[in-house]
């Protein structure tokens, strides 16, 4: 326990040192809330006649990409905090520690999840994206957790395959335009076409979030299969960046 508070100190102190990661944690999720407030009581009002994808009718779509945003900036954070530790050493001078290198990563990958996990928690009723007569907190909470579960795979993914900082953001940009793709399975596919999105592991919190959005119940199938792919992924990345450092 004492090791894992001074990780976790030590982490707010590699953050709160580096403006750019400051902004990302803190800054930018504020950022998200008060586009998606604006969304719903500025813009969507003035052009919703005009122009149907800015209709109510758009929002959980809008949700379900505003919410991934959120695990994919503090997966970014631990991912350039990882390099940097990388550029310093620091994962070889773990070797010779008290503690080792696979609790080190699992402290950093669970303290990033927790800030993704909370944010997750707060971002609906404050987004205004979301009914709140109708939306379900309790089926919403196992899909938080498995959004931020998105946060430590994209950390690995990253510091697992860049070696610098250039190369992460290259990394970053593709990666996250490619998360961003199942969306079109929700207003553009119809029917079982969607599935074939299935590869890209968001697609499945995707659809465990839509069955909330649109019925208020949990559909448990995209859930768990979200969860173990989740899972999987992040055991292969954790493999591959151990192998690599």
């Amino acid at each position: 326990m004492v090791y894992f508070l001074k990780l976790l100190v030590n982490d707010l102190r590699n953050v709160i040192r580096d403006r750019f990661l400051v902004f990302g944690m803190f800054v930018y999720p504020v950022m998200i809330i008060l586009f998606a407030r604006i969304l719903v009581h500025l813009i969507s009002p003035r052009i919703q006649d005009s122009f149907e994808f800015a209709s109510p009718a758009f929002f959980p779509i809008f949700f379900m990409l505003f919410s991934l945003f959120i695990p994919i900036i503090y997966g970014f954070i631990s991912a350039f905090l990882l390099l940097d530790e990388k550029d310093e050493h620091l994962l070889t001078v773990l070797k010779i520690m008290p503690i080792s290198r696979n609790n080190f990563l699992l402290i950093r990958m669970f303290f990033m999840s927790l800030f993704a996990f909370i944010v997750l928690l707060i971002f609906p009723p404050l987004s205004g994206l979301v009914d709140n007569t109708q939306f379900s907190y309790v089926a919403y909470i196992p899909v938080a957790v498995l959004y931020s579960l998105f946060a430590p795979f994209l950390a690995l993914l990253v510091s697992s395959f860049a070696t610098n900082k250039v190369q992460a953001f290259a990394i970053f940009k593709i990666s996250a335009t490619l998360f961003m793709i199942p969306l079109f399975a929700f207003f553009l596919i119809q029917d079982n076409l969607k599935y074939i999105f299935s590869p890209i592991p968001n697609f499945w919190t995707f659809m465990a979030l839509d069955s909330v959005l649109k019925n208020g119940n949990l559909d448990i199938v995209p859930l768990v299969i979200g969860l173990v792919f989740h899972g999987v992924l992040i055991i292969a990345l954790f493999s591959i960046f151990n192998r690599k450092n």
